[in-house]
């Protein structure tokens, strides 16, 4: 009869309904437990730690009235004495203030001989002070006779209502762990009834979960005969809840993928041609991509060949052909690498040797005006890091051009290179007059459709053939108007493989 009623539910419905029914006997066996600590274990702990309470609290009065006891009054050491009764008094006081003291819970005979023993303990402190005050003073004999006149019979007192209330303190326990017990009993009862409605609940709720995997089963096998091209295969068996729908809409899916499959033998043929000519069109594509990284750069800045002669003019007059020499040579070993190398990469060690050739022709006319200051950390290995080539030397080149001709203080230009995981950054940053956030956005948008003349010339030629090596290569322009500006390239961090050329 059951069956038949959860049957009526759809899959999901019954596993809610189990999920629900075993959450509320969870929710009441925490309930259980929770009100089984409270009235149950606390109460146990809580009489359980008064009678230690008493038990302290006695043994602290007797190890004190045993020294005043043993002490010898006419040769005794006075200060050992009063340091142990203020031992005594610190402890005993710290007990005496934790004894239960409410009539409500702890009944009247109980609650007599507490209030007796904290009173006569008060006044036992009271004759210990006083007691210390005469040994203090070296009046040992009046000290003695305050012992024996008043501190002894109120101590006795004491002691004598201490364990009469540890024996009520440990009646009383006993009749109260009965009842508590007999109620942990009852509850313990309780849980073991819940625990086994928690457990139907649960095989049921595993039954219909075995229900569902073994129809996921089925599917999940079909599913790897049919990846293995076995679309031949029986149809799984089909039911009247979601799994069974489930398994009836695969089944209709197979018989289509069949007729797909068929379909897509006769297309064979033809994807095969036009996958053939999708191929030379990409191939011509990559052609048509490599000429035109290779035209952009090997663009030159013609400002920059005027600019150099005259450099070389101006040191002829005023040096010696040494130094012309080296500027010749500067010079040449620039175009030599601008010009006679087709390499799509270079290491970056020969990108430095390339900008601090530029940069000595610049310091040679411009001197103190102009400063090139590098920036790299000792870990990275310049000599095996690769770099699109000539990528460095536009960008100092620029920064030097601009800065140059609007600014009459001088011009710093800072080349940082850091390196990121899997990824290198290189950042020109230079203190010039720096750009509007208008002429900023308007560069931006230029860089998208580099011109081949006019301003930002090696920077247009920079962005493009970037662009050209994909995401993973970036360039980014920030400046400040009147703080300067800075570029930053990013590109993976490749080294160079094993027999090719790093200097």
């Amino acid at each position: 009869m059951t069956q038949v009623r959860l049957s009526r539910f759809t899959l999901l419905g019954r596993l809610v309904l189990f999920l629900i029914a075993f959450g509320v006997s969870l929710l009441f066996q925490m309930g259980i437990s929770r009100y089984q600590s409270q009235y149950v274990f606390e109460p146990m702990e809580e009489r359980t730690e008064n009678i230690r309470t008493i038990s302290r609290f006695l043994n602290g009065v007797e190890n004190c009235m045993a020294e005043l006891d043993d002490y010898r009054w006419d040769y005794g050491n006075a200060e050992t004495l009063i340091a142990r009764i203020e031992e005594s008094l610190s402890e005993t006081a710290e007990h005496s203030a934790a004894l239960r003291s409410d009539i409500r819970e702890v009944g009247e005979g109980y609650y007599l001989l507490a209030v007796a023993a904290r009173t006569t303990y008060g006044t036992l402190t009271k004759q210990l002070r006083e007691i210390e005050t005469s040994l203090a003073a070296n009046r040992t004999a009046e000290a003695a006779q305050l012992y024996y006149d008043q501190a002894l019979p109120c101590g006795t007192y004491l002691l004598q209502y201490t364990r009469q209330l540890l024996e009520r303190a440990i009646l009383d326990n006993n009749d109260a762990y009965a009842a508590l017990n007999a109620l942990n009993v009852r509850l313990k009862r309780l849980q073991a009834v819940v625990i086994a409605v928690s457990a139907v609940l649960a095989a049921f709720m595993v039954a219909s979960l075995a229900s569902l995997l073994r129809s996921v089963v089925q599917m999940s096998r079909a599913s790897k005969q049919i990846s293995e091209g076995q679309l031949d295969i029986p149809d799984v068996a089909e039911g009247g809840d979601e799994i069974g729908q489930m398994a009836k809409a695969f089944n209709e899916m197979k018989r289509s993928m069949r007729q797909r499959v068929e379909l897509l033998n006769k297309n064979n043929e033809m994807a095969r041609a036009l996958y053939a000519r999708e191929t030379e069109a990409l191939e011509l594509q990559n052609l048509i991509e490599r000429e035109k990284l290779q035209q952009l750069r090997s663009q030159i800045n013609p400002h920059f060949l005027f600019n150099t002669l005259n450099v070389i003019m101006f040191t002829a007059r005023q040096e010696g052909a040494e130094e012309t020499r080296r500027l010749l040579d500067s010079l040449s070993r620039t175009f030599r690498y601008a010009l006679g190398s087709n390499d799509a990469e270079a290491p970056l060690s020969r990108e430095i040797q390339i900008v601090n050739a530029f940069y000595s022709l610049y310091h040679a006319r411009f001197a103190d005006r102009l400063v090139l200051e590098w920036h790299i950390p000792p870990e990275l290995e310049l000599t095996e890091a690769m770099v699109p080539s000539f990528i460095i030397q536009p960008l100092v080149e620029n920064a030097f051009n601009h800065g140059l001709a609007h600014k009459e203080s001088g011009v710093r230009v800072d080349v940082y290179l850091e390196e990121a995981p899997g990824t290198l950054f290189i950042r020109v940053k230079d203190n010039g007059v720096g750009m509007s956030e208008e002429a900023l956005a308007s560069l931006r948008e230029h860089l998208e459709d580099p011109p081949t003349t006019g301003a930002h010339i090696g920077l247009h030629n920079v962005a493009a053939r970037l662009r050209l090596r994909g995401a993973q290569y970036g360039l980014d322009i920030r400046s400040v108007e009147g703080s300067g500006t800075e570029v930053t390239v990013r590109a993976p961090m490749t080294f160079a493989r094993e027999g090719e050329d790093a200097e």
